[in-house]
């Protein structure tokens, strides 16, 4: 079995159009409306392919960022429910307690100008008939209210950590439509592309996907650790997987997907996100690269791929393509910095 090595035709500049919701598709016909519709070439296709295809590695990777985000949200409104929960339970604890302590001063007879305001079927309201009189700073009036002060944080904290919750889960929501938007956009070209006759199929399918004999893969240096040579070997193991967005295994992935799943069979614990992936392990340079090191495409970062050594590496590139062997210098102008993992 061959495996492909895709060469892909990488536009200079990073398309500046993520923010929108939609991707205008550019005319391929001529500006002047009296001239006759010019039929797109193999270049136009795989220009606009690239472009699209870049756009929607980001957006997915966006996306993935913000259900990170949402998953640290959802932890830190946990702690703080379970803080406001611990709060309000020691506070109704030390209340009681210290309404216990005014009823037995008043049993035993020491309140003094007190105690004629309390009768003895008061119960309940020996500490709301002391605040109303003023007296309650005789009575620890200080614990109370650092338990109260206490309590009020716990309830503030809670909301707070509520409200960032919605706002990650409103994004994330957001992208997702986005993302939509540019897969519809990669359907049109897709189907552009399916209009090209056979021998310009052919000739495309030569230039942008040349097959390696899998032998050549058997050649290529080793990882130098343990750790890296399982993530190598299972991301070669997955080449030929389906791209899926936010797919994390076990028989289909997206970018950061695959190389998390990777270093998990390495030991290595890593966030679904390509932009977080970012912030683990040491930076290098590209060479420095050995097998196993991560690298990472576009700006914001967008698309991340494992190293596997001699100028290659495995990818799950976009919607429509397998994840797949590829050469670093395919996206040299894209790449935007790597890290060693171990």
């Amino acid at each position: 079995m061959a495996i492909r090595f895709m060469h892909r035709a990488r536009p200079a500049i990073v398309v500046a159009a993520l923010a929108a919701t939609t991707v205008v598709a550019p005319t391929l016909a001529s500006a002047s409306p009296s001239a006759p519709r010019r039929e797109p070439s193999i270049a136009d296709v795989q220009k606009q392919l690239g472009h699209l295809a870049e756009q929607n590695s980001q957006l997915v990777e966006r996306y993935n960022q913000a259900r990170v985000n949402v998953a640290k949200r959802d932890k830190a409104a946990a702690r703080a429910k379970t803080a406001e929960t611990t709060a309000r339970t020691t506070y109704r604890s030390a209340r009681l307690a210290f309404a216990q302590n005014v009823q037995a001063q008043y049993q035993a007879g020491s309140l003094g100008a007190a105690g004629a305001l309390l009768d003895s079927n008061s119960g309940p309201n020996y500490l709301d008939r002391l605040e109303t009189l003023g007296m309650i700073s005789s009575y620890d009036s200080d614990l109370v209210t650092r338990l109260e002060s206490a309590r009020t944080q716990a309830e503030t904290q809670a909301d707070r950590a509520r409200t960032a919750l919605a706002a990650a889960r409103k994004e994330r929501d957001g992208i997702a439509g986005k993302r939509d938007a540019v897969t519809k956009q990669i359907d049109k070209y897709k189907d552009l592309l399916s209009t090209l006759n056979a021998k310009q199929r052919a000739r495309f399918q030569r230039s942008s996907s040349p097959s390696v004999a899998t032998s050549k893969i058997k050649d290529l240096p080793g990882a130098g650790t343990a750790a890296a040579k399982k993530a190598v070997a299972f991301a070669l193991d997955q080449v030929g997987e389906p791209y899926v967005f936010g797919a994390a295994g076990p028989s289909s992935w997206d970018c950061s997907g695959l190389t998390m799943g990777a270093w998990q069979a390495g030991g290595v614990s890593l966030p679904h996100s390509a932009a977080d992936q970012f912030n683990y392990g040491k930076h290098v340079g590209l060479d420095s690269l050995s097998p196993g090191d991560l690298i990472f495409m576009y700006q914001p970062i967008g698309h991340v791929t494992i190293y596997i050594g001699d100028g290659m590496m495995v990818s799950a590139p976009t919607e429509g393509q397998p994840v797949e062997v590829v050469p670093v210098s395919s996206f040299s102008s894209d790449i935007v910095g790597a890290t060693h993992l171990g």
